[in-house]
């Protein structure tokens, strides 16, 4: 088994082991997403603990894991904000002031 699926099956174990979740936590692992780790956790540390419950992998799938989940949420942030910017657009239009237009929406403030 690689690296990259043996974190994703420490991720899933720890789930189900409340006594594993609770020492991951003394390492600044407490918000666990479905497929990735935290940034700011003690990589070496999370490693050790994970190989003495028999899973094997190393910085370099933490990294890979973290910087998937990272693209993966900026892509779903920007598709957001560009659904986002077009109905406000679109509500603008419906906007008016009487017989006026209402200025421009600025969207960065």
């Amino acid at each position: 088994m690689n690296g990259a699926s043996e974190l994703k099956r420490f991720i899933e174990h720890k789930k189900k082991d409340p006594a594993l979740a609770a020492q991951l936590a003394q390492f600044g692992v407490d918000q666990w997403g479905e497929a990735h780790l935290p940034l700011d956790i003690d990589i070496h540390k999370l490693i050790e603990l994970a190989r003495l419950h028999g899973f094997h992998f190393d910085e370099s799938d933490v990294f890979k894991s973290q910087c998937e989940h990272l693209q993966s949420f900026w892509m779903f942030e920007m598709e957001n904000s560009f659904v986002a910017r077009r109905y406000m657009a679109r509500i603008q239009l419906h906007i008016d002031k009487g017989n006026t237009r209402l200025s421009e929406i600025d969207y960065y403030n």
